[in-house]
């Protein structure tokens, strides 16, 4: 079998997210195999995106993982020129996939490295910094994304779209953030959860991450910030602001128009 042509293959994704086209997927000859072939497209796709800044979870709740069609949670970057400050705006309704989540995010304070998996529950507290607020509008470049499958899903930045991240918080308890509220509001729905929407902790979604990259010899880095996936999500949230309020560790808002 010969190898892939990565590039290739992010740039016909890049093409297409440039180009507002929805594929069926991608072609053959560039389709991931797995999940490192996944991992090397969003290398490749780097040289088209720009910065990262961190790193976002998708299908961490068993309602993502149906709504994707995949039976494991999926990991892409998050890139700085899809940042959005709180309270700015985004134009909806070129986003295919129709859903505003609020998220738990959480900085690291220190480097996870490949090497030092499997991590444990300790290890990961210990690495943390800052609690972070978000706002995530994810996007496919598929037209069926729930027949693609976690490897092509992956390699289109696990649905990576549009984000929004608040104010730091660093005096907040990582034990209690599976039992801690979030609310969005929006013109059209709101929802609500918890922490534990996210494989039943965002410490432990976390955790999901560092072993989940250190397979493929990829580490975490301080600095860098995890959204842990849709603790609440609303779909077709209409036009207007979409407000995440985390209690006492924050709000924010993003405008939809």
């Amino acid at each position: 079998m010969t190898d892939l042509d990565v590039t290739a293959a992010a740039g016909e994704l890049w093409r297409a997210r440039s180009e507002h086209e929805l594929l069926d997927g991608l072609p053959a000859d560039l389709r991931p195999r797995d999940l490192g072939d996944a991992y090397r497209i969003q290398d490749a796709f780097d040289a088209y995106a720009g910065r990262r800044v961190g790193w976002k979870l998708a299908a961490t709740g068993a309602g993502g993982r149906a709504a994707l069609g995949v039976d494991r949670p999926l990991a892409g970057p998050l890139y700085e020129r899809y940042a959005i400050t709180t309270g700015g705006s985004l134009a909806f309704g070129d986003i295919g996939m129709q859903t505003v989540e609020a998220e738990f995010g959480l900085m690291l304070a220190s480097d996870l490295p490949a090497d030092g998996a499997p991590y444990d529950r300790q290890s990961i507290v210990a690495a943390l910094g800052a609690f972070v607020p978000a706002i995530e509008v994810p996007d496919t470049r598929y037209r069926d994304h729930r027949s693609a499958g976690g490897a092509q899903l992956t390699a289109d930045t696990a649905c990576g779209g549009y984000f929004v991240l608040g104010q730091r918080v660093t005096g907040y308890d990582p034990d209690a953030l599976a039992d801690h509220p979030v609310s969005l509001t929006t013109a059209d729905g709101s929802a609500s959860g918890t922490g534990a929407k996210v494989l039943g902790s965002p410490v432990e979604a976390v955790r999901w991450l560092a072993n989940e990259l250190a397979r493929d010899g990829r580490g975490l880095r301080a600095g860098e910030c995890v959204i842990t996936g849709a603790a609440a999500a609303v779909r077709k949230p209409g036009s207007g602001p979409a407000v995440a309020h985390f209690g006492d560790l924050g709000t924010l808002t993003l405008i939809l128009s």
